[in-house]
C-alpha cells in the first residue's frame, strides 16, 4: 500500500468522481482504487460508470486515511520547524474574506511568508481541514466537531450602520421594528452574514424595505455614499470595514450574536508561520 493510493483514495472519496481526483492530483488515471479495494478485500466504493458512492467502508478507512495522511505532513514539517528549512507557508480558507481585513499588517512583519487562501462555504472548510489541505480557518458560524480545535475570537453583535448625514445618526439605539420607511442595503443571499441577518428579521416577523442586495464590497461603498443603512456587526468599526463616516447605533429589540471563530484540525502539525498568525488574529479580534 502506496501513499500516493492514499492520497488518491482520499481525493476520490472527496470528489465521488474518479477522473477528478486524477485530475487534481495530476496523475494518470489509473486502476488505484480497484488495486487498493483487492489489497484491502473489500469494496470501498459503489461504482455508477466514473461516478462513486463511498460505502460504510469506504468511510471507515477515509478516516484511518486522514490520520495517516496527516502523521505524514506533520512529521516533514516538524522536522523543517526543527531544521528552521520550515516553507514559511500559512494556507487558510474563510466564509467571509472581511475577516482577514487588515491582515496587512501582519504580513508587513513577514514579508518572507507565503499565502494560500481561498473563501469558501463552511462544509466545504470543514472538508479541506480534514483532507489537510487548510492550516487554518476563521468562519461564522463556528466549525465545531471531535476532529476540530474551535477557538471563539468574537462573539460579535449585530448593529446598524448608518451614515453621519441620516438623521438615525442622531441616535444611539433603534428598534427595527421601527425603521419599516429605511432604505437597507443588504448582502447577497446565500452568504453567511445573510442568512443570519435574514433571521434576525424572520424572528422578529419584519420584511424590510430592501433596495439593494450585492456582495461586500458595493454594500461598502454604498452605505459609505448615503445611499441606504444596513445591518452591520460592532466589529466591523474596529475592523474598518466602512469609513470614518459611519456611525454604529445599538439595535434594542436584537438580542442575537455572530460568532466568529478559528478552527484548525486536531492534531494537524502548524508550522512556526502558521502558530504566529493564529496569534495575530487572537489580538486582532480583541476590540
Amino acid at each position: 500500500m502506496e501513499l500516493t493510493q492514499l492520497r488518491y483514495f482520499q481525493t476520490a472519496a472527496y470528489y465521488q468522481h474518479i477522473s477528478r481526483a486524477a485530475e487534481e492530483l495530476n496523475i494518470s488515471q489509473s486502476t488505484m482504487i480497484s488495486r487498493l479495494e483487492k489489497e484491502l478485500g473489500v469494496p470501498l466504493f459503489d461504482h455508477n460508470g466514473r461516478s462513486i458512492i463511498l460505502n460504510q467502508n469506504g468511510q471507515r478507512f477515509l478516516q484511518r486515511v486522514n490520520h495517516i495522511l496527516m502523521e505524514v505532513e506533520n512529521s516533514k514539517r516538524e522536522l523543517q520547524d526543527i531544521a528552521d528549512e520550515g516553507d514559511n507557508s500559512i494556507s487558510l480558507a474563510v466564509s467571509s474574506s472581511q475577516f482577514l481585513q487588515g491582515m496587512h499588517a501582519f504580513m508587513y512583519q513577514h514579508p518572507n511568508y507565503k499565502w494560500n487562501q481561498r473563501v469558501a462555504e463552511n462544509k466545504e472548510i470543514a472538508a479541506l481541514l480534514n483532507r489537510g489541505q487548510i492550516d487554518l480557518a476563521v468562519t461564522s458560524p463556528g466549525i465545531y466537531g471531535e476532529v476540530f480545535e474551535s477557538t471563539l475570537l468574537l462573539r460579535d453583535i449585530f448593529k446598524l450602520a448608518v451614515h453621519k448625514d441620516n438623521p438615525l445618526a442622531q441616535r444611539k439605539s433603534v428598534r427595527l421594528e421601527e425603521l419599516t420607511d429605511q432604505r437597507f442595503i443588504m448582502l447577497l443571499k446565500g452568504l453567511p452574514f445573510r442568512a443570519q441577518t435574514d433571521r434576525i428579521f424572520a424572528d422578529l416577523g419584519i420584511t424590510p424595505h430592501y433596495i439593494m442586495e450585492c456582495d461586500h464590497l458595493l454594500r461598502r461603498e454604498l452605505i459609505n455614499a448615503n445611499a441606504g443603512v444596513t445591518i452591520a456587526s460592532q466589529s466591523a468599526s474596529f475592523r474598518h470595514l466602512f469609513s470614518e463616516n459611519i456611525c454604529f447605533l445599538d439595535i434594542e429589540d436584537v438580542h442575537h450574536t455572530r460568532d466568529i471563530v478559528m478552527v484548525h484540525r486536531k492534531g494537524r502539525y502548524l508550522n512556526r508561520a502558521s502558530r504566529q498568525f493564529a496569534d495575530f488574529l487572537k489580538q486582532k479580534f480583541s476590540p
